[in-house]
């Protein structure tokens, strides 16, 4: 769904991936919004500096843009985060591997302990540091989906913890009304989530249960 399309709390949108991939603009800004941050954050735990970091988000999301077409879920734990995950250790380790060639000659390089530093897998305590930040900018994400009265039901339900009846009764709304927006906004939420592979993280699934 393009950024200057109209909200539609009913209409069946396609996934943020899917829009990505038939190049689409607002779906492209999504998923930088989304990724860049843990991108980063990936980047610094190898030991570059920040300047550096910030080239290898660039060089990631040049490479993503060329390549998402060849990313998919073939199984249930297959995930963009993982494929992601996967892209920014090969740019880290071409860049050291560069500094290596480079500096070789100058008595010494930084390029090995940096490439010490980029585990296979992404590491579970990076997944841990990011639920919280995913979380939020995957809510960001989602709101303009919704009218403001669906949205507004679903944040005093669920993150406020408000009964459904007082919920209804300060929107104007009636009971029923109230639990499909929360429904609707839930459903909509875990399609995000599934693109960074956590939507069964307990962390997810006690604030936004499938039910």
């Amino acid at each position: 769904m393009s950024e200057s399309a109209p909200a539609s709390d009913d209409a069946t949108s396609p996934t943020l991936l899917h829009d990505a991939r038939n190049r689409d603009p607002g779906a492209w800004r999504r998923l930088v919004h989304l990724y860049s941050p843990a991108i980063f954050r990936w980047a610094k735990r190898t030991g570059l500096s920040d300047e550096d970091a910030g080239d290898i988000v660039q060089d990631v999301w040049a490479s993503v843009s060329s390549a998402l077409e060849r990313f998919r879920r073939d199984r249930r734990t297959d995930t963009f985060r993982g494929w992601l995950w996967t892209v920014t250790r090969n740019k880290v380790r071409d860049l050291a591997r560069r500094r290596e060639e480079s500096a070789a000659a100058a008595g010494g390089t930084d390029a090995q302990q940096i490439l010490n530093h980029v585990p296979e897998a992404e590491p579970p305590d990076a997944v841990d540091a990011d639920s919280a930040e995913w979380l939020n900018r995957a809510l960001d994400l989602v709101r303009p989906d919704f009218e403001e009265s669906t949205w507004q039901a679903f944040w005093r339900m669920v993150v406020q913890g408000q009964p459904a009846r007082d919920v209804a009764e300060a929107l104007g709304m009636a009971p029923n009304a109230v639990h499909q927006a929360k429904f609707r906004v839930v459903k909509r939420l875990r399609q995000e989530l599934e693109l960074i592979g956590a939507a069964d993280d307990p962390s997810f699934t006690n604030l936004f249960p499938v039910a």
